[in-house]
């Protein structure tokens, strides 16, 4: 999955954005004609170009990591609200080891415990298991590190763990049965703890 890195720092959800391009990839668009189509009609809403083109690289980048997967595609672009938003958080997780440990290591375990409490307590420490065992995240200054955990915190509540920042409660998450069939079936089994699925 790859090294840790600070890019969440600079990427939100982007459910909107990954809504967009998902359903002009399966209009059979290219990536470069993707990323025209979303400047010249500015899909995306945004006041700068410089925006517009950084967020669609991240989402055309996030969306390759479940290209494989024509279910997954498809909820992500037509699906309900609810299977669309874990389809685009699958993509961030596979793009974002980071994002993947935390998502499963605890959240997935807190489900796995019965436990529904989220508290700084829990976030510092899996930083600093992190930190441990990855020099590069030992770095990463305390600024870096606030970033990442409220872009982390916002996943959360715009995926519904979350009733609102701030909270130190979690809400138990649900997935279909077409859902967790799709990820199985994409050799992706190993995010079902983060959606309260336990094997």
């Amino acid at each position: 999955m790859g090294l840790y890195n600070g890019s969440l720092t600079r990427e939100q959800f982007m459910f909107r954005e990954m809504r967009i391009v998902a359903r002009l990839y399966k209009n059979g668009l290219s990536n470069a004609e993707i990323t025209d189509t979303v400047y010249r009609d500015n899909l995306f809403q945004y006041p700068t170009e410089r925006v517009i083109t950084k967020n669609c690289r991240a989402a055309l980048n996030r969306l390759t990591c479940i290209a494989c997967s024509e279910a997954l595609l498809d909820m992500l672009a037509q699906g309900d609200t609810q299977q669309a938003k874990q389809a685009a958080l699958v993509a961030m997780m596979c793009q974002s080891r980071l994002l993947a440990e935390f998502m499963t290591d605890v959240i997935g375990e807190k489900y796995r415990a019965f436990d529904l409490t989220l508290t700084s307590k829990d976030v510092n420490v899996f930083f600093a298991c992190l930190g441990e065992k990855d020099e590069a995240v030992a770095a990463w200054s305390p600024e870096t590190v606030k970033r990442i955990k409220s872009v982390l915190m916002n996943v959360l509540r715009e995926n519904g763990y979350l009733e609102k920042i701030g909270s130190t409660r979690l809400c138990p998450v649900q997935i279909s049965d077409e859902f967790e069939r799709a990820l199985r079936a994409a050799g992706m089994q190993r995010f079902l703890p983060a959606f309260n699925v336990i094997d």
